[in-house]
């Protein structure tokens, strides 16, 4: 703030040298709204640092030689993109062999639940009818012997031959009818089972060998930039070593410290305004994480303020001044957020004041801002008072020194500055903004007060920014 002073200092004096140039410039139109009090919290200005929202050591699950890294340092990649391709014709070569084995496991189990086939089924009943056919003769033959023994017409050893080729051809037609019921039934359903418990298990094994094979290839977690390489080609990568560093930057996190006093009124879901002087810009954005940890040494609470960063404007490890809640609402001024113009990182607003030729002029003041309202943000620096005209449009066409200006409704007709509008209350110009007053001339005092009342001082409301480093 102190060097936003300085500037204008420097602007006004400027304007005073340049004044009977700048009163033949062009008009510029204007949109203004008078400045306004409000409830707004206090706040409080504490330093920090930029961290990605997310940062991880994307590591590798198998271990083998590198022979592909397409990414380098600096490089940002999509979600899914290929950061290391490792040695994988081994690994190719024994999920080619698990495959076959499970092709052969599948056909074989297909055939049980086919059951026998036709073909099959007709040779067994035919070996079935042989069989029984076999039987037959031999049991008639046995029949007739044992009938010639009985008479005396046939020997002992004659019947015993018989009788074994009998008991030989019953056995025959027994395994047969066996053969035959089996085929007719198909296989039995533990054996159906098991084949399919071999299939089931050599799927696994194809598939195990399968996420290893995809794991050989490494590849982003999530959308990210690479801040750091751990592996070349040619390197042998362990399981579980380090690849790449990758840091996700599309929203990135302030990380700050809140003092104690400051804690109760610091919420999750608050608006914040984080001001990044490496690149002298300030981002809106809102509080994600509230630590209720205090450091011990410091007595402050980490707080994480989440910005968008859709542009990558920002990085890692930058400097920042957060402006976030750090007290109870108070009648506080405040000006629209359209008001707002942000140069070097400073803010400005655009006020209308009374000319000394009963024009008007315009000027860029800065200001310091605390917390928002709505549509509206709390100013807390003590140069805006309640019932300035604040230029809510065309503010970027005005300079910090007095320039003329047209008033102008949203439409573009031309409206008159209101009595107590324009300049500091009392319808004075900031200091050594405007030519110098005559001495004997008195401002005209407001409606409802004295032209004492009105010259006095006031006391701005809402509490200063305070820094902590």
């Amino acid at each position: 703030m102190h060097k936003a002073i300085l500037w204008f200092s420097l602007s006004v004096w400027v304007c005073l040298c340049i004044h009977p140039v700048m009163a033949q410039l062009p008009a510029t139109k204007v949109v203004a709204e008078p400045a306004k009090m409000t409830d707004a919290p206090a706040t409080v200005t504490v330093v920090g640092t930029l961290r990605a929202v997310r940062r991880s050591r994307v590591a590798s699950e198998m271990g083998g030689m590198a022979v592909a890294v397409p990414v380098r340092q600096g490089d940002c990649v999509e979600a899914g993109a290929v950061l290391c391709h490792l040695h994988d014709d081994t690994l190719r070569c024994d999920l080619a062999a698990a495959q076959a084995r499970l092709a052969s496991l599948q056909a074989r189990h297909e055939e049980l639940l086919a059951g026998t086939r036709a073909e099959e089924l007709t040779r067994i009943k035919a070996v079935f009818d042989e069989a029984v056919a076999e039987f037959e003769r031999w049991d008639f033959e046995w029949r007739r012997i044992e009938n010639l023994y009985k008479e005396g017409k046939s020997n002992p050893k004659e019947l015993q031959d018989t009788e074994s080729s009998f008991r030989r051809a019953r056995q025959v037609k027994i395994a047969a009818e066996a053969a035959h019921q089996e085929a007719l039934n198909g296989p039995r359903k533990e054996t159906i089972a098991q084949a399919a418990h071999d299939v089931a298990a050599q799927q696994a094994q194809v598939q195990r060998l399968q996420q290893d094979l995809e794991k050989m290839v490494i590849r982003a977690p999530f959308a990210g930039c690479v801040t750091e390489l751990a592996t070349e080609v040619g390197q042998w990568v362990s399981a579980g070593g380090t690849i790449v560093e990758l840091a996700d930057l599309r929203t990135v996190l302030a990380v700050i410290g809140v003092p104690e006093y400051a804690y109760p009124f610091v919420t999750v879901g608050a608006a914040a305004r984080v001001q990044v002087e490496a690149i002298q810009r300030s981002f809106e954005g809102r509080i994600k994480h509230v630590i209720p940890q205090a450091n011990e040494e410091a007595r402050t609470f980490p707080v994480e303020i989440e910005i968008e960063n859709p542009e990558r404007l920002l990085a890692g490890g930058l400097f920042v001044r957060a402006t976030v809640p750090g007290g109870p609402a108070q009648q506080t001024v405040a000006v629209p957020k359209d008001s707002l113009v942000e140069q070097a990182g400073i803010f400005f607003v655009g006020t209308v004041m009374p000319g000394q030729q009963g024009d008007l002029m315009g000027i860029l003041m800065p200001v310091s801002v605390g917390s928002d309202v709505g549509d509206w943000v709390a100013i807390t620096s003590p140069n805006v008072q309640p019932g300035m005209m604040i230029v809510t449009r065309g503010n970027e066409r005005l300079f910090p020194f007095p320039s003329p200006v047209v008033l102008v409704d949203s439409q573009g007709r031309p409206v008159e500055l209101p009595p107590a509008g324009g300049g500091l209350p009392g319808g004075q110009p900031p200091a050594g903004a405007a030519g110098p007053q005559q001495p004997d001339q008195v401002p005209p005092a407001q409606p409802g007060t004295t032209p004492q009342q009105d010259t006095a001082p006031r006391q701005t409301a809402g509490k200063p920014q305070r820094e902590q480093h």
